[in-house]
Formats: C-alpha cells, sequence, structure tokens
C-alpha cells in the first residue's frame, strides 16, 4: 500500500512547480496519507497470520469418498474462531445425507461459545449454542437452557485437527456437551472415546494431523487430509 501511495503522489505533482508543495492541498493530503498510514499499521498489529488456518478432509468409507469436511481457523490477538463444515453422503441399507456446521470461539485460552447444527436427510437432529455465561456454561435449545458442571474449557474436538494433544488426558466433545477421556495409545497416536460405542483416532505426524480413524457402531469412516 505504501509503494502505491508514493507513487500516486509522483504522479500527481510531476510537472508541478516547487511552490505549489506549499499550500495547503498538499498538507491536507499528506495529513490524511499519514492518518491511513498509521491505521493501517494499527490493523495489522492486530491480526496474527496463520498460514495453517484452512483444512479439508475426504471422508473415506470402503477406498471410496463418499463427504468432505472443511475447517477454518482464524487467529485475532485474544481470540481464536474454529468453524466447521461437513457433507457426508452415505448408503447403507438406505441413504444418509448427514450435513453439520460446528463453531467454537476461544477467548485467552477459554471457550466462550459453540454451537453444534447437524441435519440427517434434511431432517435437523443437533441444534445448540454451549455459551459462557457470567463463569458458567448454558446450553441453548429451542426447547430450554441446561447448565454445565465445568468452570473453564480450554480445548474441545475441533482443536485436535490443527494440535497434537501433548499431555492432555481429557477433551470437551461438543455434541455430547462433556468432557471425554483421550488416550495416548502409541507416539503420535490419541484415541478419544466419544460414547460407549463410538470413538475416533486420531494420527499425527511432526505434531500434523494426517489421519483420522471415526468408528461408530452405525457405520466407520477414515478422514484423510485432502492435499495428501
Amino acid at each position: 500500500m505504501i509503494p502505491a501511495l508514493i507513487l500516486f503522489l509522483i504522479k500527481k505533482f510531476k510537472g508541478r512547480p516547487i511552490a505549489f508543495l506549499k499550500t495547503n492541498a498538499l498538507k491536507t493530503l499528506v495529513i490524511k496519507i499519514l492518518v491511513l498510514v498509521v491505521v493501517v499499521l494499527l490493523v495489522s498489529s492486530f491480526i496474527v497470520i496463520d498460514f495453517n488456518n484452512s483444512k479439508i478432509y475426504n471422508v473415506v468409507k470402503n477406498e471410496k469418498v463418499i463427504g468432505v469436511i472443511k475447517i477454518n481457523k482464524h487467529t485475532s490477538e485474544s481470540s481464536i474462531v474454529y468453524t466447521l463444515s461437513s457433507t457426508i453422503k452415505v448408503k447403507l441399507l438406505l441413504k444418509f445425507d448427514i450435513v453439520g456446521k460446528e463453531k467454537a470461539i476461544y477467548k485467552n485460552g477459554v471457550l466462550t461459545f459453540s454451537s453444534v447444527y447437524r441435519t440427517l436427510n434434511n431432517k435437523v437432529k443437533v441444534n445448540h449454542n454451549i455459551v459462557l455465561n457470567n463463569n458458567q456454561y448454558q446450553v441453548q435449545s429451542s426447547n430450554d437452557i441446561k447448565y454445565l458442571d465445568y468452570k473453564t474449557i480450554t480445548h474441545n474436538l475441533v482443536m485436535l485437527y490443527f494440535q497434537e494433544p501433548i499431555g492432555v488426558t481429557s477433551i470437551f466433545c461438543d455434541n455430547q456437551k462433556e468432557m471425554v477421556p483421550v488416550k495416548a495409545l502409541s507416539e503420535g497416536k490419541y484415541k478419544v472415546e466419544i460414547s460407549n460405542d463410538k470413538y475416533n483416532v486420531f494420527h499425527y505426524k511432526n505434531g500434523k494431523c494426517i489421519k483420522i480413524e471415526a468408528v461408530s457402531k452405525l457405520f466407520s469412516v477414515i478422514l484423510i487430509p485432502a492435499e495428501s
């Protein structure tokens, strides 16, 4: 931006007499440019550039891609926002079209908001928000408001797509609305027990998630980064 402003000034005053450079018009223009530069610098100082802020996973079953999961991470000075969208089409005895949207907001390392929305064959199956209000977590749905007995939540499931849970023994599952155990199986391999008949196994290499095994009673799939 700064070089462009310099070129603009050169073109604007090329061939003008030196006396013109002392005019009030030029002084006003210079002040405006300086204000613009300061604003740009202030705004950019509050933005942390994250070159690893977007991930796409193919959902694979029987060596066939049946869906896609897209996850974005936006980082600012004091907050992190995760958004997830998924589309899965699978045919067992019946055809299932599963669509999901999730969002999680962290401020100063603490989860302050999360939402889960999922449909099965265009019918809403899950739709709730979790909000930190007056140091207490509320589960807000269309029917009522419930409270969670957690003081602070610092890790939830979506974070595992971006970072290896080294030293983490439990993590918040937004869909289940509860903390679930994380077990280290071997180097770079962790099992997240979501429920009695459902679990995920996350695989990491050099701290990067390279595969996820999602196992449930209904069906099991493997998530693989699209770039691989």
